[in-house]
């Protein structure tokens, strides 16, 4: 099996080589005024995949009413969609996944953010929760790194655990690769993959951090959920408030495969990526169906309540909940 890093797919990602010099040329202070001029005015360009500038350090970014950092936005792929986006994130979807991810966990005791790349999600959640604990799951080592420097730079270290591992069937293991990724932090390898590598990445199950998340909110009283209607719908009791974020590049089957237990015990609210060349409906829907799950298709502004999961082409989020349309609506999401 080849390395990935050397197949005409990563080549060509590259630009064969060019695409550093090209990006660090354009992010360079005496051009950079210009692009930014410039770009916003170009007819069907997406300015969030434009490089920030080299020399900026930080950006501060804004999710559903609360503020932020991330730092590094030259090498962050996201950091550098709020710089352009002028704090918020570039593509609307995108924007609205955020914010809702935030709505939603705005009573959490528990946030699980699975393939979090550099932590955006996580960082949003706890700046707009200050009770809210997270873990945090990324395989790459220099992403992790990225991770954890947006969790001292926000003063999260006391309610973040950062996990150097991916979330899966536990036989899964991979070797990752130990650079930094070369003109931005690799935001899409999974373990799909492979490198020659020496570092190696083992998984674990969802159902494994079942008992971690439970003996988290253990001796502390876990606040009521919004609503006592949801928490009888969900069968929970006094189960800690936990929602998920799942963006692991076609691997969530493998996530919700060894995690029944975990959705059995807490029924949380999960957004997850679900890619139209690589998800798999039926097992997905078959995982998720006997829990009692709903299915919305997150929009630019709005959730598109579906009766089964079709990926689509353009929008590659979902939410899945026990709230049925009518009570998404009655807690103030806007659901089609």
């Amino acid at each position: 099996m080849n390395d990935h890093l050397r197949t005409f797919t990563a080549r060509r990602q590259s630009w064969f080589g060019l695409k550093l010099p090209v990006k660090t040329a354009l992010a360079q202070p005496a051009f950079h005024p210009l692009l930014r001029t410039i770009a916003p005015r170009i007819r069907g360009l997406k300015i969030g995949r434009l490089p920030a500038p080299i020399e900026l350090t930080e950006i501060r970014g804004r999710a559903g009413g609360a503020e932020f950092i991330l730092v590094e936005p030259f090498r962050c792929e996201i950091a550098k969609e709020f710089y352009w986006g002028r704090g918020r994130r570039t593509e609307p979807e995108d924007a609205f996944a955020l914010d809702l991810m935030v709505a939603l966990s705005a009573d959490a005791d528990v946030f699980l953010d699975i393939g979090a790349y550099t932590g955006v999600f996580t960082m949003a959640v706890l700046a707009a929760n200050e009770y809210v604990r997270a873990h945090v799951f990324e395989i790459i080592p220099a992403v992790v790194a990225g991770v954890e420097k947006n969790v001292e730079r926000n003063g999260f270290n006391g309610r973040v655990t950062v996990h150097p591992t991916g979330v899966g069937s536990p036989d899964t293991w991979m070797q990752v690769p130990i650079g930094d990724g070369g003109s931005a932090l690799p935001s899409f390898y999974s373990s799909a993959m492979h490198f020659d590598s020496d570092a190696e990445v083992r998984f674990t199950s969802l159902d494994a951090l079942l008992p971690e998340v439970l003996a988290e909110t253990s001796g502390r009283d876990v606040r009521s959920h919004a609503g006592e209607d949801v928490l009888d719908v969900s069968g929970r009791g006094g189960a800690p408030r936990v929602t998920v974020k799942i963006d692991v590049e076609g691997g969530e089957n493998d996530v919700f495969a060894h995690g029944q237990d975990f959705l059995t015990a807490l029924r949380p609210d999960i957004l997850c990526e679900v890619l139209d060349d690589r998800a798999k409906p039926r097992e997905l829907m078959g995982h998720l169906g006997e829990h009692g799950y709903h299915y919305y298709l997150v929009g630019e502004d709005r959730l598109k309540a579906r009766r089964a999961i079709r990926p689509d082409p353009q929008l590659r989020d979902w939410l899945f909940t026990l709230k049925s349309p009518d009570q998404m609506r009655a807690a103030g999401y806007p659901v089609d």
